[in-house]
């Protein structure tokens, strides 16, 4: 890859994502509530979105401390919200995703404000709407590869 288009593509990047924040930051549900915290809604999101995942990875990604993380992880295993499953091979490792009880408040939450987020695309037509999620689609599909191969490779060495 040349510099110029390592250039490029990095400010296309920090572009559409500064524009899809100001845009759409409603789209991350605000899950706080008397249980939920700030934190704890941006970690029940974080999973949400990961699927399943792990305490380490938490942590890294979202920029939180282990034992602030360990600490949180149960709260939100005690209220109900998340699921554990040890690994097979390593007990060490234990994955988290999401309980019933979670998905169900993240539906609520953001079906609460679908009709006023999907009134912003009335002004596309039908096709440009679908050119617009084969995109992202394609995007998204772009990034998981990517970040895939690169743990992948960080793992092999």
């Amino acid at each position: 890859m040349t510099k110029k288009l390592t250039r490029e593509l990095i400010l296309n990047m920090v572009n559409f994502y500064s524009l899809f924040n100001t845009e759409f930051i409603e789209l991350i549900p605000d899950l706080t509530n008397k249980e939920i915290t700030p934190l704890l809604s941006k970690i029940l999101n974080f999973i949400h979105f990961e699927g399943t995942t792990t305490a380490s990875r938490i942590s890294k990604k979202l920029n939180i401390s282990v034992p602030n993380t360990s600490r949180s992880i149960n709260t939100l295993y005690n209220y109900g919200y998340l699921t554990k499953k040890q690994d097979e091979k390593d007990k060490r490792i234990i994955y988290l995703s999401l309980s019933s009880k979670a998905l169900n408040l993240i539906l609520s939450v953001a079906a609460t404000g679908e009709d006023d987020f999907l009134e912003r695309f009335n002004v596309l037509s039908n096709e440009e709407i679908e050119d617009l999620s084969r995109a992202l689609l394609k995007a998204q599909s772009l990034i998981i590869k990517m970040r895939d191969l690169n743990e992948n490779e960080k793992n092999i060495n």
